[in-house]
């Protein structure tokens, strides 16, 4: 048996912008499709075997003979820190936009995803790899709020104020002193 040439897309009867379309899957399963890449591959929402995902999001593409494949398998498309490792893709006029809001707020991941984006991390938190005001990563102290805190301690314990000959003085008071007490316990 020959496969069929193209995506298989059948669609149920209705109007353009309210009617659901699918796509066939490599074993036979129709897969509803909720989105399309800026090439036009069908993005369909994917049987899950696992218990934590009500359904995985699927790419369809077709491979050099114009053969309908899911690139991703049954993992479905993997995602990243920033989203999607496909980029956006534009809702398909038939998807529920629930979809998006299970992508984008309940799947597992999903909420890691929007923390690293949006959150903005204390230099003080203990963590590593955290964004910050700047807008880049932060693994170390930056040279300004070291001086910030060089700047503190020096309010605090006044250490820093210091002249070029106070150490050399405080050592001769220190010698005279030592210098001093040994003479008088002799």
């Amino acid at each position: 048996m020959v496969a069929p040439q193209g995506y298989n897309i059948t669609c149920d009867p209705g109007d353009l912008y309210s009617r659901k379309c699918y796509t066939t899957n490599s074993s036979g399963v129709k897969e509803e499709i909720i989105g399309y890449t800026n090439n036009g591959d069908p993005i369909s929402k994917g049987q899950s075997n696992s218990s934590w995902m009500a359904w995985i999001p699927s790419l369809t593409t077709l491979n050099q003979d114009g053969t309908a494949y899911q690139p991703y398998g049954e993992a479905g498309i993997p995602y990243t820190k920033t989203g999607s490792a496909i980029g956006a893709y534009m809702p398909s006029s038939g998807a529920d936009m629930q979809d998006y809001y299970y992508i984008n707020e309940v799947a597992p991941g999903s909420q890691a995803r929007k923390m690293y984006n949006q959150r903005t991390c204390s230099p003080l938190w203990n963590t590593f790899g955290c964004k910050t005001e700047d807008g880049g990563l932060q693994t170390s102290p930056s040279s300004k709020e070291s001086a910030k805190n060089k700047s503190l301690f020096k309010k605090i314990f006044g250490s820093e104020n210091t002249q070029w000959f106070v150490p050399p003085v405080v050592g001769g008071v220190i010698t005279f002193g030592i210098l001093f007490a040994y003479n008088k316990l002799r």
